[in-house]
């Protein structure tokens, strides 16, 4: 019984610091993890990543650490810390630990700010549109980094606090998903406000003073474009822009902000539209302040103005019976039906506003004006967010707009910027008799809007997305399964690949089949884990103007340079593409770089793990073998 006994005791504990196959005992910890960052931050949430622990045998697991206290123990190098305070900064450490028990030392400290959201660590963007008293459980199964648009304010729905369901957002911190607000900023009906009186002081008018309908839209109910040059519209926007600050939102993207300049369908289209008395008399103040040196000859001489209609110092501005009146103007000389008419030498200064869109070089009135009211509005929003709950908060809007956090870019061929000689636009989702056109490249249409967005909002994060109603929606809903892959594996990658972000297609809010109904859901979330476990090689890309010079054809190559680290990445994304992707194999890729690795080694969603390459760099010229090519490739150099 004694023996027995013994061998009771001991020999259960052997296994536990003896090597594997029975050799000596484990004691050698793990070599710390590095990186240790906080990869993205909400309002009461912090996800953090960091990069793996070696051991002589094998790191079992992680330990996350808060100010020296076991926060949690983790498998995997990825972990979200939720029920945190709003502005309180946090110090966080993490240790390997190995299957006999042996614990690391500590990592170097990672400081994150709750609250303090960075649209420069996101790297997984999807889009999923709900009404705001709606929930998309999608969400939680992709885990983006933010959602551009997690709830839309639409007509009177979002009009009061009561009319949201504010309780998800803990939800998305949760699992660390930063949750942007939204709201229609340009669309409105007569319901929307208590008269008739004051839906049509808010509407956007004609050059003969008449609200500008928008039956193009085909609601039921009469539709216009709200006036942004009106004060009280603006104040309208706000208020519910606040309402959702105040239930917790990370951030508002306010859509369409600068629509109501393009006269509709009643007029074709050519821009009659935005003439009401609030942008006349902003368009007299325009006038005296850049040419303030003007006589009445001058304003006569130079744009055909009129004794009884001119120009005026010595009269208030917005007193439109004695100062200038442009819509007298245009009726008078028989441009009120088309304002931009070439003869009319005002149309420059006034200005034609193209939608979504504010270039920075454009100093014609409206775009002026309407730069200088979206200051404003964004300006108020951050400084009530600090104000009443110490936070900060995302701005964006659909488009290239400035003063944003980040760019988010409906993707629809109507932009005049990105038209093309079959009025096709830029044809974000490439079909030829409704099957995929995978051949097609987008990365020039794409590094149009990058380095339009660098432009007019400095550099920011683009992300791009699939915007609805419009036929590249319909073109997309209408591929067959195996396609839509692709368009994500060919067109999503190629934004990744020259800097931008596609927004994976969730949700809208017009009753398409959804993500899960399409069978893509499932996809999204192995398809999107690579760009989240490679985080750090898509952040803060600037594509390099280096031409890439790739042996096969129909492979697009882009180097990406990383702003702050001046980490190069070179991307392949193959456009060889018949019904489904043709692989290439053996070839070689050459780019003229400013000084040569000593090391590449490719990454890919297409394969796990990573692997070297063989390369030869001579007179600053590198030259890169490529064994195989599937649909994109990321060539790391280090």
């Amino acid at each position: 019984m004694r023996l027995c006994l013994v061998a009771a005791l001991v020999l259960p504990a052997q296994p536990a610091s003896a090597a594997p196959g029975g050799g000596r005992p484990d004691r050698r910890p793990p070599a710390a993890p590095t990186g240790l960052a906080a990869a993205a931050v909400t309002g009461t949430s912090v996800t953090l990543t960091w990069h793996p622990g070696t051991d002589d045998v094998g790191v079992a697991g992680y330990d996350l650490y808060l100010r020296g206290a076991l926060v949690r123990s983790v498998a995997g190098t990825s972990t979200t810390v939720a029920d945190l305070v709003t502005g309180v900064t946090y110090a966080f450490t993490v240790r390997a630990r190995d299957a006999a028990g042996n614990v690391s030392a500590a990592s170097a400290p990672a400081l994150a700010t709750a609250g303090v959201v960075r649209a420069a660590d996101f790297a997984v963007f999807g889009f999923s549109q709900s009404d705001v008293h709606d929930e998309d459980p999608q969400v939680y199964e992709l885990d983006p980094d933010v959602t551009i648009r997690a709830i839309g304010k639409w007509s009177t729905s979002g009009d009061e606090a009561a009319d949201y369901n504010f309780a998800q957002i803990a939800r998305y911190h949760d699992k660390g998903i930063a949750f942007m607000g939204s709201g229609t900023a340009s669309v409105i009906f007569p319901h929307d406000f208590a008269t008739t009186e004051i839906f049509d002081d808010m509407s956007t008018r004609d050059a003969d003073n008449s609200p500008v309908p928008h039956d193009e839209f085909g609601f039921p109910i009469p539709a216009r474009r709200g006036n942004m040059f009106n004060p009280k519209y603006r104040q309208y926007l706000l208020g519910w822009a606040k309402i959702q600050i105040d239930g917790g939102v990370d951030g508002v993207n306010l859509d369409e902000v600068n629509a109501g300049f393009s006269g509709g369908a009643k007029y074709g289209f050519n821009g009659n539209e935005g003439f009401d008395d609030y942008a006349i008399a902003d368009f007299n103040r325009y006038l005296l302040a850049k040419y303030p040196a003007f006589t009445a000859a001058d304003w006569k001489s130079r744009f055909g103005m009129t004794d009884d209609n001119i120009v005026r110092r010595d009269v208030p501005a917005g007193d439109l019976e004695r100062n200038f009146n442009y819509r007298t103007y245009l009726r008078t000389n028989g441009w009120n039906l088309n304002p931009l008419a070439g003869a009319n030498p005002m149309a420059a200064e006034w200005g034609r506003v193209v939608a979504n869109r504010m270039y920075a070089d454009d100093m014609s009135f409206t775009v002026t004006y309407l730069r200088r009211y979206w200051k404003q509005m964004v300006d108020e929003l951050r400084a009530y967010a600090w104000r009443t709950a110490h936070r900060q908060i995302l701005i964006s809007s659909n488009g290239l707009l400035p003063y944003v956090d980040f760019n988010s870019v409906g993707m629809y061929p109507w932009n005049p910027d990105e038209q093309t000689p079959d009025f096709r636009g830029a044809d974000y989702v490439p079909v030829v008799d409704g099957h995929l056109n995978g051949a097609k490249s987008l990365q020039a249409n794409y590094r149009y809007l990058k380095d339009k967005s660098r432009q007019i909002a400095g550099d920011v994060p683009v992300a791009v997305f699939i915007d609805w109603p419009n036929d590249m929606m319909t073109n997309y809903l209408n591929l067959p399964l195996s396609e839509k892959k692709d368009y994500w594996q060919i067109f999503g990658a190629e934004a990744y690949a020259n800097g931008l972000f596609p927004s994976f297609h969730l949700k809208d809010t017009v009753g398409s089949p959804t993500a899960e109904q399409q069978g893509m859901l499932g996809f999204f979330q192995t398809y999107s884990q690579f760009y989240k476990d490679h985080r750090s090689l898509f952040r803060a890309n600037t594509p390099a103007p280096q031409a890439v010079r790739v042996g096969p054809a129909n492979v697009a190559g882009s180097l990406l340079v990383q702003r702050g680290t001046g980490a190069r990445t070179l991307h392949l994304v193959n456009h060889n593409y018949a019904g489904a992707i043709v692989p290439q194999t053996g070839f070689t890729v050459e780019v003229d770089v400013a000084s040569c690795p000593r090391r590449v080694t490719v990454v890919s969603p297409d394969f796990t793990g990573s692997r070297a390459v063989a390369f030869a760099c001579r007179n600053d010229t590198l030259s890169v073998t490529v064994d195989r090519l599937d649909y994109y490739d990321v060539l790391v150099l280090r």
